[in-house]
């Protein structure tokens, strides 16, 4: 089995560690055996979008991520049938806010490429450590951004009495969450591996994996971060 796996703008979006996601992703799937290759597409680089099985966007400085942003309308169409097609996308920081209708900066606003259903309004920049309740499992990591998530009408990715943000749609999955996510969070990693190759083979046999050092991290900061509450 082969999957075809593309980061997006890895020049311009890749503040906080955000290669550590694809490369977990990478390790990962190599360790079940899978055949992957790794394009790492930036703003003249042509996209053939719905050649990928999984794509990737991270977080930049708002300059950045407008050059991004102008970039990605070439490939609008590309991009909307990847989303209704179901190709697996995952965008941390503020890159997700490129696929919502509108991103209001203070300067000036922004048309999305609308492809979902959301805004970015720019308010007061919120900086620190997450630890929020996620499925089975405790989300850990790290924000900074300005943007906050309006006029949603898909499902948010965080849900809590204390925030409402991102977005997920079939496999599009777009979160302020960094840090990086996958590599943090080592269930969230283990379980978009399984997707994807089942995606490809449903009776795939999976090997046993390991993801002793994650997991130990994942303990180390969730703990630390526990004890931080509460002092």
């Amino acid at each position: 089995m082969k999957l075809k796996l593309g980061y997006f703008y890895h020049d311009l979006l890749n503040l906080y560690g955000d290669s550590g996601n694809i490369k977990a992703l990478d390790w990962h799937l190599r360790e079940q055996g899978i055949e992957t290759t790794i394009d790492y597409l930036s703003l003249e680089d042509p996209k053939d979008i719905e050649s990928y099985d999984f794509i990737y966007m991270g977080s930049g400085i708002e300059r950045y991520l407008v050059l991004a942003l102008k970039d990605a309308m070439k490939y609008k169409a590309g991009f909307k049938a990847a989303i209704e097609n179901g190709v697996y996308i995952l965008a941390t920081g503020n890159s997700f806010e490129i696929f919502g209708s509108e991103i209001r900066m203070p300067s000036r606003s922004y048309p999305g490429l609308g492809l979902l259903s959301f805004a970015t309004e720019y308010k007061t920049r919120t900086v620190h450590d997450l630890i929020l309740p996620y499925r089975d499992h405790p989300l850990v990591g790290f924000e900074n951004h300005s943007g906050s998530t309006v006029d949603n009408e898909e499902t948010p990715f965080l849900s809590t009495e204390s925030r409402t943000e991102g977005v997920v749609k079939n496999h599009f999955t777009g979160t302020y969450t960094i840090g990086p996510l996958l590599v943090r969070n080592p269930y969230i990693c283990e379980s978009l591996v399984h997707d994807l190759i089942l995606q490809k083979d449903p009776k795939f046999h999976f090997r046993k994996a390991d993801y002793t050092v994650e997991r130990k991290a994942y303990s180390a900061s969730l703990n630390f971060m526990k004890d931080a509450k509460l002092s």
